[in-house]
This record gives structure tokens, C-alpha cells and sequence, in this order.
């Protein structure tokens, strides 16, 4: 019987080595995720008073890594949209977008620091219109046990027929 020293060979012990990975989590994803936090805690550290109040929410790289667009939500989305303004602070964001740069390049371990640009959610604004239509129908309250979906029949359990409860 062949005894063991105890000691790796060279592949072993690289592979031991290394920390476990994601692999069930996309490369881009993480590094959406990661740019996301660090642009949105850079533009937490501005202090413009032209921003207003502004999220971050979402970023999505390239998978060459040479862009990275993100999307960003203010309070203004819930009323109407002014192309004026939002070309106003996108042309806001454009100055702060080398320093956002220099933090991605400073705080991930990238080859190469993707060029930032910066966009409107267009879930969020597509949210705000439905909101926005919704809110303009004159749709009469909703009248307590009764299921709008049933055509107005009972939702207690009794059939409207007075027939037999179904069972579920």
C-alpha cells in the first residue's frame, strides 16, 4: 500500500487555494450588482442640489465590459415627462461621470473601467404612465365581498345559484 506524505501536488494545492464562486450567478450579473452600489454610493456623496432626490436603479454591462449603462429613477418619474429636464440631468450626470469612473476603476477589479452612461429607467417611467392612466379612469370603489373578477357574485363560499358550495 502506497503511503501519502500529506503534502498536494501543485494542482491541488492551487485549487484548494481559491475562494468558491458563483457560477450560478452570471459574471455580468455581479458586476451589475457591484457597479450599481458604487455608483449609487458616489452619487450619495454629491452634493448638488440640482440632483434632487435620484436612485440608481440598475446598471447593465456590456459583456465586452466597455459600456456600462445606468438607469436611474427621480422623484419627478411619477408626474409627467420633460425631455427639457431629463436632458438636464443627464447633462449633470455627464459631469460627474470621470470621478464615477475613477471609483469603479479604484474599487473593482476590473482589466479595464467601462465608460458610465447614464439613462432613465424605462420600467419605472412605463410604471408611472400606467400609474398615471389608472388613476385618470373613474372606476367605482370596491364594494366589500364581492370579487369585480366573479361579475359581482359572492365570494363567501356560497354559490349565487344557492346551490352547493364547490369545494376546493
Amino acid at each position: 500500500m502506497a503511503r501519502s506524505s500529506g503534502k498536494r501536488s501543485g494542482s491541488q494545492r492551487r485549487r484548494a487555494s481559491r475562494p468558491p464562486t458563483n457560477r450560478h450567478y452570471p459574471r455580468t450579473a455581479r458586476l451589475n450588482t457591484l457597479l450599481q452600489q458604487i455608483v449609487a454610493d458616489h452619487l450619495e456623496r454629491v452634493d448638488d442640489d440640482r440632483l434632487g432626490f435620484l436612485t440608481v436603479t440598475g446598471v447593465q454591462v456590456d459583456s465586452d465590459l466597455n459600456r456600462a449603462e445606468v438607469f436611474i429613477s427621480t422623484l419627478e418619474d411619477d408626474t409627467t415627462v420633460d425631455p427639457e429636464r431629463d436632458e438636464a440631468y443627464l447633462e449633470i450626470l455627464s459631469e460627474y461621470r470621470k470621478p464615477i469612473q475613477a471609483q469603479i476603476a479604484s474599487q473593482a477589479r476590473m482589466r479595464k473601467t467601462p465608460e458610465v452612461v447614464f439613462a432613465f429607467d424605462p420600467g419605472v417611467r412605463a410604471g408611472a404612465r400606467i400609474e398615471n392612466i389608472l388613476s385618470g379612469l373613474d372606476l367605482p370603489p370596491d364594494e366589500p365581498g364581492i370579487d369585480p373578477a366573479l361579475d359581482g357574485e359572492p365570494t363567501d363560499g356560497e354559490p349565487a345559484d344557492g346551490g352547493e358550495p364547490a369545494e376546493s
